[in-house]
C-alpha cells in the first residue's frame, strides 16, 4: 500500500481490493490496472501503453470525452459505472455491464461512523478556494474536509467521518457515492469559485443509480432542498 499523498476517490481500492488481490496487480508484468475512479479517458490508456502495459478498467467511469478507437482496443473494459460510459464504449464495439461504482462496496469492508451531527463539506482535491472560518458559516457547514490522504488509516477515518454525517455536500465525487451508499443525504457542491470537477461523471454516476439529475449547489441550505427533490 502507498504512503503517498493522494485523492480520497481514487485510493479507496486500498480498502476494497484484498492484500493477494493487490499483490497480484502490482506483480502483473502486462496489465495495468485501474480498478476505481473516472479514469476512462484517453490520457490514461496513452500512459499505460507507452508504458508497455495494456490497461484494464474495472468498473470505472468515463469523463465525457470522445474516446480514440485505437485507444480502446488496446485496453480492456470490465464492468462501468454508468450508462453513459456504457454507451461510448459500445460506439467502439466494446459491450460492457453498468456494474456501478466500487464505491458502494465500501460499507462491507468499514462499520457506518457513529452519529457525528457535522454538515461536512468534502470539496474537490483540485478545488483552490480557502475554505476557511468565514467560508464555513457561508457555506452553513460545521466543517470542512479535505480529500487528501496519505494513508490507509487516512482513508478509513474519513469513510467514518462522512458515514457518521448528517449532511455531505461534496466536490469530491466519491464523498457523496460514500454517503449515498450508507444513506447519509447529500449534494454535488459548487465551489466558491465555481469550481466543479468533470460534470459528465456526475450525470453518469447519478443516472447508473436513478438517483436524478446533479444539481451544484452552493451551500448545504440549497443541497438540501436538492437532496429532498431526488427523494420524494
Amino acid at each position: 500500500m502507498n504512503n503517498s499523498v493522494r485523492n480520497f476517490g481514487d485510493a479507496l481500492y486500498e480498502v476494497l481490493l484484498p492484500d493477494v488481490v493487490f499483490a497480484d496487480f502490482a506483480e502483473d508484468t502486462k496489465n495495468l490496472y485501474y480498478p476505481i475512479g473516472s479514469v476512462i479517458a484517453n490520457s490514461h490508456m496513452k500512459s499505460a501503453l507507452k508504458q508497455g502495459y495494456k490497461p484494464v478498467f474495472i468498473n470505472c467511469g468515463w469523463r465525457g470525452e470522445i474516446l480514440d478507437p485505437g485507444l480502446v482496443k488496446q485496453s480492456d473494459f470490465l464492468g462501468c459505472r454508468g450508462p453513459f460510459t456504457q454507451k461510448e464504449l459500445a460506439r467502439h464495439g466494446v459491450e460492457v455491464e453498468v456494474t456501478g461504482d466500487p464505491a458502494y462496496k465500501v460499507p462491507d469492508f468499514v462499520e457506518k461512523g457513529p452519529p457525528n451531527a457535522l454538515a461536512l463539506l468534502v470539496h474537490h482535491i483540485a478545488d483552490s478556494a480557502n475554505y476557511n472560518k468565514n467560508a464555513i458559516h457561508e457555506l452553513k457547514v460545521d466543517d470542512v474536509i479535505s480529500p487528501v490522504i496519505e494513508t490507509k488509516d487516512d482513508i478509513v477515518d474519513l469513510i467514518t467521518k462522512i458515514s457518521g454525517a448528517r449532511f455531505v455536500l461534496a466536490g469530491s465525487m466519491h464523498a457523496a457515492i460514500v454517503a449515498h451508499a450508507y444513506g447519509v443525504p447529500f449534494a454535488p457542491f459548487r465551489g466558491q469559485r465555481d469550481y466543479i470537477d468533470c460534470i459528465p461523471k456526475w450525470h453518469d454516476w447519478m443516472a447508473g443509480e436513478r438517483i436524478g439529475r446533479p444539481e451544484f449547489c452552493r451551500d448545504v441550505v440549497e443541497g438540501r432542498q436538492w437532496y429532498r427533490s431526488i427523494s420524494s
